[in-house]
């Protein structure tokens, strides 16, 4: 019977040491997960949402869809476009749309003259000449 006891607290023991042992052991690594892969945008010109005149045609651009605009279009900010290119700012003051120039959907209007003079300012930051906001690297 002792030795019944005494074999019964041996085989526990080995048991709860076993166990022990177990739960100190390394959890295995997780596999490498290949990244989703990422919508591409389409090649060829892609346009802001906006409008834009082109061809001598104000085009509109909404969710990525482009149309010719065919009627005149209230902006958040009060602004009109009318297709024909011409533009009624929220303060009253007319514009006319020459080729290349932008509004976007929230009236900024910015133009072809307005796009050249920040090239020409990138182009000399890239130089190292003029005066520039961006720190050098």
């Amino acid at each position: 019977m002792n030795q019944y006891r005494t074999l019964v607290a041996a085989l526990l023991l080995v048991g709860a040491a076993s166990l022990t042992a177990e739960a100190q052991t390394k959890v295995a690594p997780r596999k490498a997960v290949q990244p989703r892969p990422r919508a591409a945008a389409p090649k060829g010109e892609t346009m802001k949402d906006g409008f834009l005149m082109k061809d001598g045609k104000v085009m509109v651009t909404r969710d990525a869809h482009t149309e010719v605009l065919a009627s005149e279009t209230a902006l958040v900010n009060g602004t009109k476009v009318n297709g024909n290119g011409t533009v009624t700012l929220a303060d009253g003051t007319t514009a006319t749309l020459k080729e290349g120039d932008y509004v976007s959907l929230t009236g900024r209007m910015t133009t072809m003259a307005m796009k050249a003079e920040q090239d020409s300012l990138m182009q000399l930051a890239k130089n190292g000449k003029g005066k520039v906001k961006m720190k050098k690297k």
